[in-house]
């Protein structure tokens, strides 16, 4: 690639490439060398998190495409830190610490899906959701806070096609508590180079616009490397 990638653990001032400038060639690349492709994505995109550029992952989004074959087991990663809640302040010091959320799991034919946490997650969501007790241990790690998900257009800007999660289907009992409002949450998902998508969590107002807390990316297959 003729935009190589510096060092994303490295949070200098070195800037990275432009991020519609990135993308083309990564998608480029991922004609030829599809698994070289998904991981400078998702280092790319690791990257742009480390230094706080809300603008470049903005701009990325908008560039991203609706996701039409999302199934089965995908890492995750929080893209930078969570912002735009008090509870960021407390979150971002804890995730440091252990990351806590690991990746989604999709069913495509359903609709539906799951997040999947790691085990610490059995202690430490109870106490913060206030009794939500309804994970469930599976191969190493936490599975719950269910959703459905469908194509969409995005509630906010960049208003692209999306694919969509929606928390607040009332089966899945997600907890609603001002520390952890998942089931007021939405999350909105393009896809960037194939296997490899960026998300944004949109925080839901019963008025007003609703509030982007988060970016998040996720990768199929789990674990890709070169």
């Amino acid at each position: 690639m003729s935009a190589a990638l510096p060092n994303t653990e490295d949070v200098s001032e070195t800037p990275l490439p432009a991020p519609l400038e990135m993308l083309a060639e990564l998608r480029c690349l991922a004609a030829d060398s599809p698994t070289r492709a998904r991981v400078e994505t998702w280092e790319y995109v690791r990257g742009l998190g480390n230094r706080g550029d809300r603008a470049a992952l903005s701009e990325l989004f908008g560039a991203g495409l609706e996701p039409r074959d999302l199934d089965g087991k995908l890492e995750g990663q929080i893209v930078g830190k969570l912002f735009g809640i008090p509870e960021a302040s407390l979150a971002n010091p804890l995730m440091k610490i252990d990351p806590t959320w690991r990746g989604k799991s999709f069913d495509l034919a359903s609709g539906t899906g799951l997040n999947r946490l790691s085990p610490i997650a059995a202690v430490v969501m109870p106490i913060i959701t206030f009794g939500y007790f309804r994970l469930r241990p599976r191969d190493g790690e936490m599975e719950g806070f269910n959703f459905d998900h469908a194509a969409s257009d995005g509630l906010i800007e960049p208003r692209v096609r999306v694919r969509a999660l929606d928390y607040a289907v009332p089966q899945y009992r997600n907890p609603g508590v001002r520390t952890f409002p998942i089931r007021k949450t939405r999350d909105e998902i393009v896809e960037l180079t194939p296997g490899v998508y960026l998300g944004r969590a949109l925080l839901l107002a019963a008025r007003g616009k609703p509030r982007l807390i988060a970016y998040f990316a996720l990768r199929h297959p789990v674990g890709s490397r070169l």
